[in-house]
Parts: C-alpha cells; sequence; structure tokens
C-alpha cells in the first residue's frame, strides 16, 4: 500500500496555528508580492474566491466578510512541512516528500498492521503536535492514493480523514464517482480530447483499451492507466539534480525604466547560478523574459522572451549575469508598464563534465574561486551581502508584503511571548 499525506489547505492552515481567532473565518494566503490568492480557506472558498484570484479583485471581502489575507511566508510553512515529515518518519521509514504540503508513504512491509487506524493515529499526532489538518489516502498505487486522499478530504466525518482504497469493489466505486478532469496528470487537452468522446469519469478512462490509451497519451498515459487499475507503475522517487532553473518575480510597481530591469535580471540571473552551483551544475541557455501587467487591459500590453545560448556551459554569476542582460536587451521596448520579468536556466551537465570550444575563451576556471567566496560569505554573512555591481550594491529589493506574519519557528526574535501572570 501507498500513503499520501497532504495538508489541507496548507498555507492558510500554518497561519492559523499561530492565530487561533481565525478558525471557522475566511483566510487567503497571497503570492509574491501580495499578487493574488494562493490558498484559501474552505471559508474563504464558500466566499466564491478562486485560486489564482487578483487581490485586487478579493480586497472587498476583507471589509464584507471578515476576510484576513496574509503575504505567503514560505520560510515558515517550509519548517511547519519539515516537522510534518518527520513526524511521518515514526511511523513509516520510506517517505518521499513531493511537495511541500504533500508526501507519499511506502507501506509495503507494514501488512501486520491495522493501517487505517495506524494513520489515523498519524493524523491525530500531526493535529496535536503542530494544529495543521491533514487528509490521508491509502492505495496500491500513487495515483489510487491520490483518487483516496480527494475522498478523504471532500468526506472528513465519514471517513475520519483517512480512506483506504483496499479492494475491487472500493476502486471502481472511487473511479465512477471520481471526475477525469482531476486526475493526476490528465491536462486540460487531454480532458478535452476524451471529454467529446464521452470518457467523463476515471473509471471511463479505466475501460479504454491500452493500446488506444498509448497511442493518445503515449506510455506516461498508458502508467496511468495501469496505475488506476491498481497495477502499479511508480516507487518513491529519489531526489534528483533538476532539469531547469528559473526566478521569477512580480514587481511591487510597474516600471520602464531599463536599468530597473536590467538590475532584476541580473540579479534572477545570480540567484539561478547559485541554485546551479549548488546541485554541482553548469548550463547552457539563459531564457529571460518579460511582460506587462495583464490584469490592467487598460494600458498597452506586450511580453516577449529570449534564448541565450552560452558559448561554453557555465554556472558563474558573471556569465550568467552578461546573458541575461544581453537577452533583456534583445526584448526590452520602451513606453511599456512592465510588471513582471524572469530568468530560466536549462541544458544542464555535471560542472566535471563541461565540453567546452576550443576557439572560444572560457572563463569558468578564472571565475570558480570567486564564486566559491561569494557563496561562503553569504551563507556566513547572509543572503545577497556579496553581491554583483550589476546587481546594485546600493538598493535592497523587498517584495511587497504588506500582511506578512512573523517567522514564529525559525526566528528568536520574533517567536511568541507568553505574558504570564
Amino acid at each position: 500500500m501507498y500513503g499520501l499525506i497532504d495538508g489541507n489547505n496548507f498555507y492558510a492552515s500554518c497561519e492559523r496555528i499561530f492565530r487561533p481567532d481565525l478558525r471557522n473565518k475566511p483566510v487567503v494566503v497571497l503570492s509574491n508580492n501580495d499578487g493574488c490568492a494562493i490558498a484559501r480557506s474552505n471559508e474563504a472558498k464558500s466566499l466564491g474566491i478562486k485560486m489564482g484570484q487578483p487581490y485586487f479583485q478579493i480586497q472587498h471581502f476583507e471589509k464584507e466578510s471578515s476576510l484576513t489575507c496574509f503575504s505567503a511566508n514560505f520560510i515558515l510553512y517550509g519548517d511547519i512541512s519539515n516537522r510534518i515529515t518527520n513526524i511521518c518518519r515514526r511511523y513509516c521509514k520510506d517517505i518521499e516528500v513531493y511537495s511541500i504540503d504533500e508526501s507519499f508513504l511506502d507501506f509495503h512491509g507494514y501488512e501486520y498492521l491495522d493501517l487505517q487506524k495506524h494513520c489515523e493515529d498519524l493524523r491525530e499526532k500531526v493535529l496535536k503536535g503542530l494544529d495543521v489538518p491533514t487528509s490521508i489516502g491509502l492505495a496500491p498505487t500513487k495515483t489510487l492514493a491520490k483518487v483516496a486522499n480527494k475522498i478523504a478530504k471532500k468526506f472528513p466525518v465519514k471517513t475520519n480523514s483517512v480512506y483506504m482504497l483496499d479492494n475491487p469493489q472500493k476502486i471502481e466505486k472511487a473511479l465512477k464517482w471520481f471526475p477525469l478532469e482531476d486526475v493526476w496528470g490528465i491536462g486540460r487537452r487531454y480532458y478535452e480530447r476524451f471529454s467529446a468522446k464521452g470518457i467523463k469519469s476515471a473509471w471511463d478512462f479505466t475501460q479504454l483499451p491500452q493500446d488506444y490509451v498509448q497511442k493518445e497519451m503515449g506510455i506516461y498515459g498508458l502508467r496511468m492507466h495501469k496505475e488506476l487499475r491498481g497495477i502499479s507503475q511508480y516507487d518513491l522517487s529519489v531526489s534528483k539534480p533538476k532539469k531547469g532553473i528559473a526566478t521569477t518575480r512580480t514587481f511591487d510597481k510597474r516600471t520602464d525604466d531599463i536599468d530597473v530591469l536590467r538590475e532584476r535580471v541580473s540579479t534572477f540571473a545570480y540567484k539561478c547560478s547559485e541554485k546551479l552551483r549548488h546541485q554541482n551544475s553548469c548550463c547552457r541557455y539563459v531564457t529571460v523574459f518579460i511582460m506587462t501587467d495583464r490584469f490592467k487591459q487598460d494600458l498597452k500590453q506586450y511580453s516577449n522572451s529570449f534564448t541565450f545560448t552560452l558559448v561554453n556551459p557555465s554556472n558563474s554569476a558573471i556569465d550568467l549575469s552578461k546573458a541575461a542582460i544581453q537577452a533583456l536587451d534583445k526584448i526590452y521596448l520602451p513606453y511599456f508598464q512592465y510588471k513582471k520579468a524572469g530568468v530560466m536556466v536549462t541544458e544542464f551537465v555535471p560542472d566535471t563534465e563541461r565540453m567546452i570550444s576550443l576557439f572560444d575563451t572560457d572563463n569558468y576556471e578564472k571565475h570558480k574561486p570567486v564564486m566559491q567566496v561569494m557563496d561562503y560569505m553569504n551563507s556566513r554573512l547572509g543572503t545577497d551581502k556579496i553581491k554583483l555591481a550589476s546587481m546594485d550594491i546600493q538598493k535592497t529589493w523587498k517584495m511587497n508584503q504588506k500582511n506578512l506574519s512573523p517567522r514564529y519557528t525559525t526566528d528568536l526574535n520574533q517567536i511568541i511571548k507568553v505574558n504570564a501572570k
């Protein structure tokens, strides 16, 4: 059996840990620069607030319906996630942290246990220890565990927030109820294609011939088909180096200043280079994009991107920043108010397996000790204490986070204070 433990409305639940006065009240967590809703409590959902809805469209609920909006506090959420994982390890030794609020548990070899009660105990331990509500789904495959988890979350009272698909009858009933569009791995394009042919539920999908599924969706679709039929295709994943890294930000204010955009793009490239060095990789391609505010239709709209190919693979912040600025200059147009920009690096090779050009200068070995010193100094003194000159050392950029909660669990200066009388 595989299990999937999922934090319910995770970001909002993390905020409620330290604000018990907000229980049973609408809560929303906003994205970077307080742009749009990325987490909603059930009460906020009942107000009609949609995932990804811009803050300015829901701001009126703060007065009308006592909505509380928080700026995203990812350091706090990451710490709470790690604490949940540590509790899970007491109940299962094999864990795959799938995302900040989801983890797969491999219960093979636990047949001697009553898994239903075992997972109810786990959920109770997380709730009592951290005050974070969770749902757990159990099934023979990871895809079915996702289905079981959705059922546990949909019917918390009937299932005690833990549901197990442990026989063919339960699996059939669940798949007939489960919409095809919600199946893990079914995107909108595939859903529209199958829906047009009358395939509406996950059960309908499992009744399709395997050769047809493979023809339509390839090997991954075939694996999904087998997983839904209870034939396991995926073990727990081992952490691997990323194949693509991106740093993007929405600005707190719109700007048409090319110097401001160059500084931002240079900073994003530096962040990407740090991540590359952390996993001992070098990249070949640097892509830069810029875009205006798509929610302000009264303004002129423009977006574009450009990919710069490095002569030699590199993880040097100097090389990546130079390439990013050159890419930006290719796509920048004046008189537009830009709201977002980003840098993406792709085509990775291990830093020990670089193939370099015979005819071009390679500065990697020259830059390498400089990058090592910068990384060491920043780890000792704090983030961004040592910067590239192109990052504007006199300027400290901060996101617009007007409703940021304290970092209760990771900063001693922001720990909860209790007045004892």
